[in-house]
């Protein structure tokens, strides 16, 4: 009998019940040139490959706004290689993603005042107590896991402190890209047509 994959210890989703999770799926309009294949590379300021080493929660509130946001996923990423921008390799660096798992409280609060009136409207007028957790995602984009590589579009931020700097994986399904391989031989999964493509194909190699 085949033992099932024990949950990762550096992944904080891992540990929340799957029945105690909500989906709630978010259309975005979003400009991307698919037509152009260096779109995002020239575009964003910082390209990478990265190592995904943990996820270390889900947010509403941005330290680096200061102001609540849709939810985002944190975490810690090594870098492996740089294609472009202020990043050195084998440095890690903290990471933030659009799209998180966050309490329903904490979901509530990124919310304007239309939204929670819909959700209310279609509750009879009661917030919704029947989910602990809601996993908040564009539509279309994928999730980012832990232990995997990928090539990733990054826009650097720092909270107007300064106590915080992190790597805002941007570009939803087009900005985060799995990658296997090194060298010349290295390839990048297309999300939308789920092929294996060559890195040279979506970013400018020296």
């Amino acid at each position: 009998m085949e033992q099932a994959t024990p949950p990762s210890p550096n992944d904080a989703y891992a540990n929340i019940p799957p029945d105690q999770i909500q989906q709630a799926g978010t259309d975005v309009d979003f400009i991307w040139e698919p037509k152009d294949a260096f779109y995002g590379f020239d575009k964003y300021p910082a390209v990478a490959r990265v190592h995904i080493d943990s996820i270390d929660s889900g947010r509403s509130f941005s330290p680096i706004s200061d102001q609540y946001v849709f939810p985002q996923t944190i975490g810690k990423m090594s870098v492996r290689e740089v294609y472009k921008g202020d990043l050195e390799p084998d440095t890690q660096v903290n990471y933030s993603r659009v799209g998180g798992t966050v309490t329903y409280d904490d979901y509530w609060n990124s919310l304007n005042q239309a939204q929670r009136e819909k959700i209310l409207q279609l509750n009879r007028g009661q917030k919704p107590t029947d989910a602990k957790y809601v996993q908040a995602k564009i539509t279309d984009d994928i999730d980012v896991e832990v232990g995997k590589e990928y090539v990733a579009f990054l826009q650097p931020q720092t909270a107007k402190d300064g106590s915080l700097k992190e790597y805002s994986i941007t570009g939803y399904q087009y900005g985060l890209r799995e990658v296997r391989g090194t060298g010349d031989e290295a390839t990048v999964l297309n999300n939308e047509t789920q092929t294996w493509e060559s890195l040279g194909s979506y970013v400018k190699l020296p």
